[in-house]
């Protein structure tokens, strides 16, 4: 954001147990922020009340002209602390939500009538793709549909060009050992949404098939222990690369990067290996037809998955094209500097420089 038009706090919880703070990028960026200790994702009535009374206290202090919430914990807590201190612009994005498949129908119900509630309280809801606006309005019924804006994801996609040749050709010959066959990559954050334990069962189908290919699962997370007992007892040889940080080389090393989630918002990991020009496939929910247009970037799982992945690996070519075709379109449609402009067109029209 312009430092001459806009003073921004970036006020931020506590982070998971496994999950590290982005300090780097703070720091780089010069952004001040506040910490918020007692603002964690799970759910606790006390250290819930102690951070929306510290946000209060807060905004009452600083009062700022835009509250601008993200995530569900954060964005729960943040609007109700900026109406009750009488914040004039209250905007919310919707990235991932947990209104279906993270919990009970009944906790699930009770968590769209939170939402719902929560709409009368923002001025502005962005949705980050047209289909996830689609399924607010039409299917949750969050919100009227004038109420939202889609604004895509934007993200600094240059960063994802600091390799080299000799790094990926390095990790590549790792992960193949002696074996020249694709690379299929699953990044992400092991918990049960994301459906991995679907990824292995069709992975070992295709195996038992005899089709060439080494699985390789990036990441970590509460159900990677069931996940690898899965893979053992499916008799499925899989890479776990653990946490890694140097994703411009991963998503190089890799011949396609598949995901297989029951629920998402925009997915970074598509969008980052698209970036790369490397081959993409996932399940079509959430903004994942939108970011592959359809089907025009990449491959869309539908079920049955064990014969769809046997699919895409079969015309493993035509999709590496597909994504090569995509890297300039991508860069621009999700570059930072897009972002910042349909932020500040937003900003500018919520609250009119006076």
């Amino acid at each position: 954001m312009d430092p001459e038009r806009y003073e921004t706090l970036l006020v931020a919880g506590q982070e998971p147990i496994g999950e590290q703070r982005a300090e780097a990028w703070i720091e780089a960026y010069g952004v001040p922020v506040e910490y918020i200790p007692t603002l964690r994702r799970e759910p606790s009535l006390w250290d819930d009340v102690r951070a929306l009374w510290w946000l209060w206290r807060l905004m009452r202090r600083w009062k700022p002209h835009i509250v601008h919430t993200h995530t569900a914990k954060a964005g729960a807590l943040g609007r109700v602390a900026a109406w009750l201190a009488g914040v004039p612009v209250r905007v919310h994005t919707f990235h991932g939500h947990s209104l279906e498949g993270y919990f009970s129908p009944v906790v699930s119900y009770m968590y769209r009538i939170v939402e719902r509630l929560l709409a009368r309280l923002t001025h502005r809801i962005i949705a980050i793709s047209p289909r996830q606006k689609q399924e607010l309005v039409e299917r949750f019924r969050i919100a009227p549909s004038e109420k939202f804006v889609v604004i895509p994801l934007g993200f600094h996609l240059e960063r994802l060009d600091a390799y080299t040749p000799e790094a990926v050709q390095a990790l590549r010959r790792l992960w193949q050992g002696d074996a020249q066959v694709p690379l299929i990559a699953w990044i992400g954050r092991m918990v049960p949404i994301k459906r991995v334990d679907k990824l292995l069962r069709a992975a070992a189908a295709a195996h038992q098939q005899g089709i060439p290919f080494r699985l390789v699962l990036v990441g970590d997370g509460p159900e990677r222990a069931a996940w690898v007992q899965l893979a053992q007892q499916l008799n499925l040889p899989v890479i776990w690369a653990g946490m890694r940080w140097d994703m411009p080389v991963v998503l190089r090393a890799v011949d396609a990067v598949v995901l297989t989630s029951d629920n998402e918002g925009t997915p970074v990991t598509l969008i980052e290996a698209l970036a790369c020009g490397t081959a993409v496939a996932a399940t079509p929910v959430g903004g994942v037809p939108d970011v592959l247009e359809g089907g025009r970037w990449g491959m869309l799982l539908h079920e049955p998955l064990d014969k769809t992945f046997v699919s895409f690996l079969q015309t493993l070519p035509q999709l590496q094209a597909q994504a090569r075709a995509a890297m300039p379109v991508i860069r621009e449609r999700y570059s930072h500097l897009r972002l910042l402009r349909d932020i500040e067109t937003l900003y500018a029209d919520l609250y009119p420089r006076r």
